[in-house]
């Protein structure tokens, strides 16, 4: 294949997968209570937003956060009250700086570790056709010529593939991992969040056995100590009658 049809192919793909601009950010963060943490993140009109966010650990409390959503014109569009978790997919109408509060006010004693993602992607522009290169020929008319790669299976014979179908392939490809990424991150979420609520029940059943064996042994002491005061008594009443 010749440099200009090379050229043309790195241009055409990078064009295809460049189009689709993809952010995603994940964080694990403890809201103390009382107190009210914002995060912000830069879209633009147009983009796909999708938010999840899950609480991991209310220390001794329930597992909820009020959630809250604020575009830059500082109007709340999404609101969920004392939640454990939730999604949102939704378009961005209005680009600029958006708000994702999480709100642990109304807690007086319990702090909540949550885990949120945040995923800004432009949607896949589609194509009106195939990709083309225009050449002149002789006579000054312009030719379409569809872009093509060339290639040779183990037989020897030739192949072509269309360049535009390669990078749509490519980009798509980009877009499962993304999503899969999310997929890992949210099992990880889950896991680490069992592995709280066990900790937790653990430590329950941990100081309610110690109160337990605490109790017994307060109550064996007591009545090891009424019993020997008992023959104590018995002993000087049998004193005082034999005399």
């Amino acid at each position: 294949m010749s440099f200009f049809a090379i050229l043309l192919f790195t241009t055409i793909f990078y064009t295809q997968c460049s189009a689709q601009s993809i952010y995603v950010s994940d964080v694990n963060i403890r809201i103390e209570p009382g107190s009210k943490t914002c995060l912000y993140e830069t879209g633009k009109a147009g983009q796909m937003m999708e938010v999840y966010f899950q609480v991991l650990d209310g220390q001794h409390g329930d597992l909820d956060i009020s959630f809250q959503v604020i575009d830059p014109n500082n109007v709340t569009i999404v609101s969920h009250y004392k939640s454990p978790e939730n999604s949102i997919i939704m378009d961005l109408i209005v680009g600029g700086d958006y708000s994702f509060c999480l709100d642990n006010t109304y807690s007086l004693m319990n702090s909540k570790l949550v885990f949120i993602y945040i995923l800004l992607e432009d949607k896949i522009p589609e194509h009106d056709g195939e990709a083309e290169v225009t050449t002149v020929d002789t006579n000054g008319e312009e030719q379409g010529e569809e872009l093509e790669w060339e290639g040779v299976d183990e037989h020897g014979e030739k192949y072509f593939l269309k360049v535009a179908n390669i990078a749509d392939s490519l980009s798509l490809t980009l877009s499962h991992v993304v999503k899969s990424r999310r997929l890992l991150d949210i099992y990880a979420a889950t896991k680490s969040r069992d592995s709280y609520m066990a900790f937790e029940d653990t430590f329950i059943v941990d100081a309610w056995s110690a109160f337990q064996i605490t109790l017994v042994l307060i109550v064996g002491m007591i009545q090891v100590y009424m019993i020997k005061k008992l023959f104590v008594f018995l002993t000087l009443v049998i004193k005082v009658f034999t005399k």
